[in-house]
């Protein structure tokens, strides 16, 4: 399930929408972001989580609401062990080999030991606010090595355009939840890799307001690669 068009986040619509609670009534794994893009969403076991820009992870408050966020009850359709990758190009060219169907949305679940992690997220925005490509010229980023957790990723193919990220798109979450964010760059081996192919679509459009002003023409796809599939430079 979707709620909102990541092509309407880039466009700056980072207010509103529907409140946390709705989100997991349609889902209990996924991605998104929080009202005025303040942190990174991880949806893991049913419960959401808010990677903050200082840092810090906290349960989010389910009375908050998204501007964007995409979420499955994930049920397993395959699984691989001892799955590694030496970074994250690598994790997605093997996924595109080994995933079943090259045309359907999956949700993919990895935990396992991280030799390596570089997370990002963004601090809250204020008016007037400014597109996404401009917004995360001023992510905070951090490096961690030898890291246990999650990583959580949705695979969405070509046809799905501007309502979410064409490729992957991960989250991280360490098993002590006190580490997460957007994730630019990993390393692991050893990892279980679950995935879960989704068959149907449900998209939520935006309220009326800043979305009526939208004008799909202004947002190119190179800005939402750079900025929802960015990687670190070294890849």
């Amino acid at each position: 399930m979707r709620f909102s068009l990541v092509a309407a986040l880039a466009s700056g619509d980072y207010v509103g929408g529907p409140p946390l609670r709705e989100v997991l009534a349609g889902g209990d794994f996924g991605i998104g972001t929080f009202s005025r893009l303040d942190g990174e969403m991880i949806v893991l076991e049913g419960k959401v989580y808010q990677a903050l820009a200082d840092g810090t992870i906290r349960a989010a408050d389910l009375d908050g609401t998204t501007p964007f966020a995409a979420v499955t009850f994930f049920d397993e359709d395959g699984r691989i062990d001892n799955f590694a990758a030496a970074t994250l190009d690598d994790l997605d060219s093997q996924l595109d080999r080994k995933l079943p169907r090259r045309n359907a949305p999956y949700a993919i679940r990895i935990d396992g030991d991280f030799a390596e992690l570089t997370l990002r997220s963004v601090p809250a925005q204020s008016p007037p606010y400014q597109p996404l490509v401009n917004v995360v010229k001023h992510q905070v980023t951090w490096q961690h090595h030898k890291v246990r957790g999650t990583l959580v990723g949705l695979r969405c193919p070509p046809w799905i355009g501007t309502l979410n990220v064409a490729g992957y798109h991960w989250h991280f979450l360490n098993d002590e939840k006190t580490i997460g964010g957007h994730v630019l760059a990993c390393e692991f081996e050893g990892g279980l890799l679950r995935f879960d192919e989704c068959t149907s679509l449900v998209i939520h459009l935006p309220e009326p307001g800043e979305f009526d002003k939208y004008d799909a023409g202004t947002i190119k796809k190179e800005d939402i690669d750079q900025v929802e599939r960015q990687r670190r430079p070294t890849e």
